[in-house]
């Protein structure tokens, strides 16, 4: 079968071979993109550098008189007369234009249409993207009215009548499915597909693999990272933002709700902690924590920046071109730059981070507090699904593992102990508490708890007695808990922190005390703390009971949110009769605490000791020998398999996870300046006001208060703005066609491109707003069209008249994301584990000394293990700025250090070089000839070369592959024989890794 190569998308002219004088030409599309190459540059819209006084952008400027020279730069109807086209045509290198050291000639071609226009009348249009957006009618077909499915295909059908040509045929069923597959997921058609082609497109939206296929290239446009992109470029905690995105596309989320809870969730009516993480988007800027960087010069890059991000993401315009002066394309003034991002003033932010607690008080104000920036502690669904993954990976792990002695009698206590306390946690009742700085305590009934009260005092212990009925003891859960006559804090300190150290003892019935020494401790959010010989360590429960919440931990304060730690003894205990617990807490200014205790030796805090996997598991005949094991086997004496799998689990914190967030402050410390020329130290410029870009509508922005972040995103969506729709319509368009109806997808202004099929596009915009900014229904309307469905890059005819596939004759064949290159690997290959969906960050394997470079501070790269992390979906992907993992960057992904609306499609030997020597592309090749070697163990060379091609490719080779396989098969095998250790099925693993380096493995037909 052979296949097109691809190339990168250039802007060309839309329209036939018809000379001008044939053609009635338009000013949006025929003439705006001459004068914006050519001349707008300095006679465009901004007044501050514009040559001549002479505007060509709008005609009030081009048909007034000029200012220097008689008569008049364009006369309607008269060339001849118009000083324009002289000026062009003068050989006096002083007066043509323009420039010779502009080096943008005029070509004969441009030239022509420019007089052609005049000719006709020079007839100006508004910006084609400034335009109201209103709904053209759906056109009549005199041909192929028959193949016509949607609204779409008329449109396009239409416009390959006016240009004499025929749509192609459709695609067949199974290059369908391939292409279906990997637009909307990411992934190839799986073997449990529905046959049914709708069933199976109904699949693959209700899929979590389209939320995550339809996140990355949100996440470019957000400039997502795991770091903070300046100087050492450190981590940054933000993966709920993309858990966010990715459910938001999964479960369909209206784009214009999508769009305001990202710019200004924290300022709806009683924001949900979703609409909290969704502000991320305002914090993913790039961050400087270098020692000698300038606050004040830095707070304006990030002001800039996210006044790019509204133009990029949101709009489709370059705003950013206006930081130091008006855009010179488009209408865009300075003071539109400065007025957007005075919007951001309320964000809480400082010009250089640092985790610090001595920062100079000269800094107040420019440094944030110690330790970090606004962040929402949240409860993360996708780590609490990783917990629960990896319990039952746990359960299944340890299930063959074979009983001791007295295995089944200890079973039967567990059984009895879970049918009193189904979720594995049984209370303690305290007896008697005793305080030694005398802090006021009592018991309350209601709950058996502790309350002290009172100021908090140093070197306070307190020793609280607790009995139980319960024998089986491995583990004490601790629980702080606010109250009302500690402010509703759970801690005494000022500010409702605390700190606490305890220890346990056996209480003996004759009076004795045994110390029962601690393995681990582990409370909500932290790493867990192991304790040295079992001894008393100098215990910090971390981020939630040390340290939590500074007052910058805003808008959910910690210390009103009940925190639980679990203590973990060194080995299992049956209580004796009539013993009680003795807890040692060192705490100045703990408030009430809670006990309970647990046969389970690694429970998770926060969490049922017992989870679901564990209750099935001790309900069942085949898998109870786990649930034994949890209880009695000390980890130590289990293997390293299950020992990762439990660090795993301690590790994702009890399901709680910090995320960068957006908080409001009620007056900005440092107000918006028009900075002349944009520059940071220039405070001489006019104080502005939050306010929408001048040259659009905005009805329905309110007059009669100051505006706020919450106006801006309902302004972004309201009808009154055209351009929003019209962007990411065009976004998606690229998605399934390769390039957007207009083909640079960042810019709608005048250096942007005409769109092919403008009725389209405005027809498609004003669907999506009307139907409620629904994307899924945008995205059907997409697909189910003949224009989607046609088949592929197969038309020798319009290589010269469409080399670009610009008017939709046909398909358009590209190269797959960097993303689903590896993503597609994993899955023909049978690796890619699909278990869950979001959380944090991957590490797939990258050459070693990578990040040698990698300073402040320098570090590893902790290369994640196989199976459910090195085989995640490539979304999940660690994301270093300075840094980008080499695969990514080899297939053109990119930095994200600034919103990065589209990819470009390079070739390169990297590429190549990757796809055959990066280890995951060599465990896929692996991999892949051993499913093949399992499902085919007897068949012949021709049938196993079948399998592969339908595994990877979803089609049949034909008689020119089988030869080339056989030729490579021989030429292996014959190298084997030469071999004096050559390694099993070689020929089939260098047959594996050929297919997957294939161009057509690579590239969506």
């Amino acid at each position: 079968m052979s296949r097109l190569f691809l190339t990168s998308f250039l802007v060309l002219p839309l329209f036939g071979s018809l000379p001008a004088a044939e053609r009635a030409l338009q000013f949006n599309r025929d003439i705006r993109p001459i004068l914006s190459q050519k001349c707008i540059a300095c006679h465009g819209p901004d007044g501050k550098h514009r040559e001549a006084d002479l505007r060509l952008d709008i005609p009030e400027g081009a048909f007034a008189p000029l200012v220097e020279g008689e008569g008049y730069a364009i006369v309607p109807g008269k060339p001849e007369e118009s000083q324009l086209l002289a000026r062009i045509d003068s050989p006096d290198p002083d007066e043509v234009m323009p420039p010779p050291h502009f080096h943008k000639e005029i070509t004969a071609e441009e030239r022509a249409k420019l007089e052609q226009w005049i000719l006709q009348g020079a007839e100006y249009q508004p910006h084609w993207s400034y335009t109201p957006l209103v709904r053209p009618a759906v056109p009549e077909l005199e041909k192929h009215p028959e193949i016509a499915r949607n609204a779409i295909d008329h449109f396009v059908l239409k416009r390959l009548e006016e240009e004499n040509l025929a749509p192609s045929p459709l695609a067949s069923e199974k290059e369908l499915r391939r292409r279906l597959a990997l637009d909307l997921t990411g992934l190839p058609p799986s073997e449990e597909a529905p046959a049914d082609l709708e069933a199976f497109l109904e699949q693959l939206l209700s899929s979590p693999a389209y939320g995550e296929r339809m996140a990355v290239p949100w996440l470019d446009i957000a400039r997502f990272s795991d770091t903070v992109g300046y100087h050492g470029d450190q981590n940054q905690r933000i993966f709920p933002y993309r858990d966010y995105v990715i459910d938001s596309f999964a479960h369909n989320k209206p784009y214009d709700q999508f769009i305001i809870e990202q710019l200004a969730g924290d300022l709806l009516p009683n924001p949900t902690e979703e609409q909290l993480v969704a502000t991320g988007f305002n914090r993913l800027n790039l961050m400087s924590r270098e020692g000698g960087a300038q606050p004040k010069e830095y707070l304006k890059k990030y002001a800039a920046d996210r006044v790019r991000a509204v133009g990029t993401a949101l709009l489709g315009q370059t705003t950013g071109c206006a930081e130091c002066h008006d855009h010179k394309f488009d209408p865009i003034t300075a003071k539109d730059f400065y007025s957007l991002a005075a919007f951001f003033d309320d964000v809480q932010q400082w010009g250089v981070y640092q985790n610090y607690n001595n920062s100079s008080p000269a800094l107040a104000g420019f440094i944030n507090p110690h330790p970090f920036p606004p962040e929402l502690v949240t409860q993360s669904s996708s780590l609490l699904e990783k917990i629960a993954h990896l319990q039952s990976l746990a359960i299944e792990h340890l299930a063959p593992r074979p009983l001791p002695a007295d295995g089944s009698p200890r079973l039967e206590e567990l059984r009895s102990f879970a049918a009193r306390h189904p979720e594995g946690w049984a209370p303690l009742t305290p007896i008697q508490v005793s305080a030694q700085k005398e802090t006021p305590t009592r018991i309350l009934a209601e709950d058996q708890s502790v309350l002290m009260t009172g100021s908090a005092r140093k070197d306070e212990e307190f020793i609280i007695d607790l009995q139980t009925s319960e024998k089986l003891l491995s583990s004490l859960r601790l629980e702080a808990l606010p109250h009302a006559e500690n402010a509703g804090r759970v801690g005494r300190a000022g500010d409702g922190r605390f700190q606490l150290s305890p220890t346990v003892e056996l209480l003996l019935p004759d009076g004795t005390t045994q110390a029962l020494p601690i393995r681990f401790a582990q409370a909500d959010l932290d790493r867990p703390e192991k304790y040295s010989n079992g001894d008393r360590a100098a215990l910090s429960f971390g981020a939630t009971w040390l340290s939590a919440p500074a007052k910058f931990e805003q808008p959910a304060d910690l210390t009103t949110r009940p925190a639980t730690a679990v203590l973990a003894l060194e080995k299992p205990l049956a209580l004796p009769e009539g013993a009680r617990l003795r807890l040692r807490v060192k705490s100045p200014d703990i408030g009430r605490l809670r006990f309970a205790i647990s046969p389970r030796l690694d429970p998770v805090p926060g969490q049922p000791a017992f989870d679901d996997s564990f209750r099935s598991a001790l309900a069942s005949g085949e898998r109870a020998n786990a649930a034994y094991h949890l209880c009695f086997t000390p980890p130590a004496a289990l293997d390293d398999h299950y020992r990762q799998l439990l660090d795993d689990i301690r590790n994702a914190r009890g399901g709680w996870a910090r995320t960068l967030v957006t908080h409001r402050v009620e007056e900005a410390r440092f107000p918006t300046r028009v900075l002349n020329r944009g520059d940071w130290q220039d405070d001489s410029g006019e104080i502005v006001a939050p306010a929408t870009l001048s040259f659009l509508p905005a009805d329905s922005v309110p007059k009669d208060r100051p505006l706020t972040r919450l106006d801006l995103a309902h302004w972004i969506v309201a009808d009154e703005n055209p351009l929003t729709a019209r962007h990411f319509v065009n976004r998606l368009w690229k998605q399934f066609f390769g390039t957007g109806l207009s083909a640079v997808l960042d810019d709608l202004g005048g250096q942007g491109e005409p769109p092919s099929h403008p009725e389209l596009l405005d027809w498609l915009a004003v669907e999506f707003r009307e139907s409620g900014w629904n994307v899924q229904h945008l995205v059907r309307l997409i697909v189910d069209s003949h224009t989607y469905r046609q088949k592929a890059a197969h038309r020798d005819d319009l290589l010269e008249i469409d080399p670009y596939n610009r008017l939709l004759a046909q398909q358009a064949g590209r190269r797959l994301d960097a993303e689903f290159i590896r993503d597609q690997a994993l899955a023909v290959s049978g690796l890619l584990d699909r278990s869950l969906v979001g959380g944090p960050s991957i590490f797939p394997y990258q050459p070693d000394g990578y990040y040698e470079a990698l300073n402040f501070p320098t570090r590893g790269y902790p290369t994640s293990r196989p199976r459910y992390e090195q085989h995640r979906r490539s979304v999940y992907t660690h994301w270093q700025r300075t840094f980008l993992h080499p695969t990514m960057a080899n297939f053109d992904a990119p930095a994200r250090d600034e919103c990065a609306a589209d990819r470009p499609m390079a070739n390169s030997p990297q590429q190549a070089l990757t796809l055959l020597n990066d280890p995951i592309y060599v465990e896929a090749a692996r991999a892949l000839r051993d499913g093949m070697l399992a499902t085919l163990p007897e068949a012949g060379d021709e049938e196993r070369v079948a399998y592969l091609f339908d595994r990877v490719l979803q089609r049949q080779p034909d008689e020119a592959e089988q030869a080339s396989f056989a030729r490579i098969l021989q030429t292996a095998r014959q190298r084997a024989a030469e071999n004096e250790n050559p390694a099993p099925a070689g020929e089939w693993f260098q047959a594996a890794r050929l297919i997957l380096n294939l161009h057509e493995t690579i590239t969506r037909y």
